[in-house]
């Protein structure tokens, strides 16, 4: 237990100076905590058999117990690679990017214009007057801007008869961990002459 303690605290104090890549290397070798431990009690026993009783430490006993809780755990998070998560979520940043920007006239015979989002509530609707369409806003995410492809993915139009479609798609996330938003935030300025429907991927209504 001593030299465990002992190793646990020169490991510290040297990432302290060379960095956190000591620290994480030197994690991969946890396991010989399990080994020293283990070293000193068979050491002990034979060493007292045939002279006496042994006796130990309740104390010392719970805090083995504990620490040994303690790297069970810490192994089932990295053999589940979940230490990669938790480094993202402790270290993330949120930042907003700019939407691609859609601007057009509302093709003729088209009277309804739904817009549907899984998150429809960062939509906002303005009225204008004239017959063009205008769809921008911007999105957060802690995983940096997203690629050219897959920002075109989050904003798709399609007219389907007299019904025309803006589908705002999913930002990336992690599936574990995530305490970012993730999220859309899009102004739509659309004809007043034209109905328009928010809902969200199941069909809810938000705004009519």
């Amino acid at each position: 237990m001593g030299l465990s303690l002992l190793f646990l605290g020169a490991l510290i104090m040297v990432s302290q100076w060379k960095g956190a890549d000591v620290f994480e290397t030197t994690l991969a070798w946890w396991p010989l905590i399990f080994i020293l431990l283990g070293l000193e009690i068979v050491i002990y026993t034979l060493w007292f058999r045939g002279k006496g009783k042994m006796y130990y430490d309740v104390l010392s006993v719970l805090f083995v117990g504990f620490l040994a809780v303690c790297c069970l755990v810490f192994a089932g998070v990295s053999s589940l690679g979940l230490t990669q998560e938790l480094r993202h979520v402790i270290s993330s940043t949120e930042e907003n990017y700019s939407l691609p920007e859609w601007k057009g006239n509302v093709p003729q015979g088209v009277g309804t214009l739904i817009i549907q989002a899984a998150e429809p509530y960062g939509i906002m609707v303005d009225r204008t007057a004239g017959n063009e369409l205008n769809v921008f806003g911007s999105y957060s995410t802690a995983e940096g801007q997203l690629k050219q492809e897959q920002e075109k993915r989050l904003l798709q139009t399609k007219q389907v008869g007299d019904t025309f479609y803006v589908i705002l798609g999913d930002i990336p996330r992690h599936l574990v961990f995530d305490n970012s938003r993730n999220a859309l935030n899009v102004t739509v300025a659309a004809p007043v002459n034209l109905k328009v429907i928010v809902r969200d991927n199941y069909g809810n209504v938000v705004t009519r």
